[in-house]
């Protein structure tokens, strides 16, 4: 992405970060700021007005930031708290909410009475039911969103398959559905409760060809792909001295004391007037949305055979950046979306539309596989399929559905598929064309298989006739 074209807010949380943490990127710190800016939004139910038909919807997002270990993905949360939002936050927990859920328990009588949750700043790794106690209590008070953080997406997509299915939904408008999942006879219907999701991980993890890899896949594609922002950092952590680390410490402390006037702005933006807020996409603003969703469609036209995710994300993400833009106007103190404010979202979903282009150009494990063996020089066994790096080593039984499914592409594409069997070990090779050096060690493989059953069956015979 382009740091001179991003939102200039977002620039200075990012190079704050930076400078406390060396070792967070450009990209996790943009990520980072506008989920942050998001669970403010989301606190005081800020929407967005598209203009086009759909009626209004929550100023919210989903967030999926994959790097390595070391890079900060989720101590940077705490550090930016502590230089811009950790204020205005205390403010909703002690002063705010408060006052809200007070004037709902005294409306209750005793027959509809009901628990209403504390406010809570996020949940992490939250339960299917807690979310939904904090949904109702949330809504009930008609102030409060839900910011959701997941550590270790690899282990969630398995984990917390039925929290992340329901939560697709709620992205769009707030609602949650289907009811019928709750269990709790007193549970009530859910609308326009905002719902931010920040998760994060090492992309290693999601891609190593085993359950966690087919499920992360499939949330790709079946919603997640438009609806998430995508980041993804490759740098490696380098090395540091005490000294330094001694340094970033002094430095937090001087970026937190120069940051005072910030904390109060945003502080202040929790008030009455702001509550419920919603911001129109200027004319110019609403050109650019139209823009952004001609070329999408049109690079769906030009680009036949886009994984599901990605033409998903490119169909919808003028909705995305309007979400995001509306965020930034919302700081920005504006009372619509500028075209400025969408240049500058849009400047973050075109980075993350790249980086979901490159997730799904990760191959099925038995394409994989195919690609593997058409680089083998010679005939290898299972036993070797079984060293690659996608293929777990204990699919001793299974890697024989991914070697039929590998052997009936090759078919497919007019492959010469090569199985061979000697001294009870098979052997594959796999090329485009069989060169006359393959066909003849084939051949002497086959040939020596014969005459090894010819002798198997002499041996039998002779036998017989010694026991007559």
């Amino acid at each position: 992405m382009d740091k001179k074209k991003l939102n200039k807010f977002v620039v200075q949380i990012a190079d704050d970060l930076i400078a406390a943490r060396p070792s967070i990127p450009l990209s996790v710190a943009v990520a980072v700021a506008n989920y942050k800016m998001a669970n403010i939004c989301s606190q005081m139910h800020i929407k967005i007005d598209t203009k086009s038909g759909y009626g209004t919807s929550i100023a919210n997002l989903y967030s999926l930031v994959l790097a390595s270990s070391g890079v900060g993905k989720n101590s940077s949360l705490g550090l930016v708290d502590k230089f811009y939002f950790g204020e205005a936050f205390k403010y909703i927990s002690e002063t705010v909410y408060p006052a809200f859920k007070t004037k709902v328990l005294n409306k209750f009588t005793e027959e509809d009475e009901r628990p209403i949750h504390s406010w809570t700043k996020n949940l992490s790794n939250s339960t299917t039911s807690g979310m939904y106690a904090y949904a109702e209590s949330f809504t009930l008070c008609g102030i409060g969103g839900l910011n959701l953080e997941v550590d270790e997406i690899a282990n969630a997509v398995i984990s917390k398959a039925e929290l992340l299915e329901i939560l697709l939904t709620p992205y769009d408008n707030g609602t949650f559905s289907p009811v019928a999942k709750r269990t709790d006879s007193n549970s009530m219907s859910i609308d326009n409760l905002p719902v931010n999701l920040y998760c994060f991980g090492n992309k290693v993890r999601l891609f190593e060809g085993d359950a966690v890899e087919t499920a992360f896949i499939k949330l790709l594609d079946e919603g997640y792909g438009r609806r998430m922002i995508f980041t993804e950092d490759t740098s490696i952590p380098t090395r540091r001295s005490a000294d330094e680390v001694i340094q970033e410490m002094e430095l937090s402390e001087k970026i937190s004391e120069k940051r005072e006037k910030d904390r109060q702005y945003i502080k202040n933006l929790i008030n009455s007037d702001n509550l419920g807020m919603v911001i129109p996409l200027s004319k110019k603003a609403r050109y650019k949305y139209a823009i952004i969703k001609a070329d999408g469609e049109n690079f769906i036209l030009d680009n036949k055979g886009l994984e599901p995710a990605v033409k998903a994300d490119m169909n919808e993400r003028n909705f995305k950046t309007a979400k995001l833009a509306g965020i930034y106007a919302f700081f920005d103190g504006n009372k619509e979306v500028t075209e400025k404010n969408m240049e500058e979202a849009y400047e973050v979903i075109k980075d993350s539309s790249e980086v979901l282009k490159e997730l799904r150009k990760v191959k099925p494990k038995h394409q994989r596989l195919l690609d593997a063996l058409l680089l083998e020089e010679k005939p290898v066994t299972t036993q070797h399929l079984l060293s690659y790096s996608f293929i777990p080593s204990s699919w001793t039984k299974k890697i024989d559905e991914y070697i039929d499914l590998a052997k009936a592409l090759a078919s497919e594409k007019g492959y010469i598929w090569k199985q061979t069997s000697r001294s009870g070990v098979d052997y594959y090779k796999v090329s485009t064309k069989m060169k006359p050096s393959e066909k003849k060690v084939l051949d002497e493989v086959d040939k020596s298989d014969k005459e090894k059953k010819y002798s198997d069956a002499e041996k039998k015979r002779l036998q017989a006739l010694l026991l007559t």
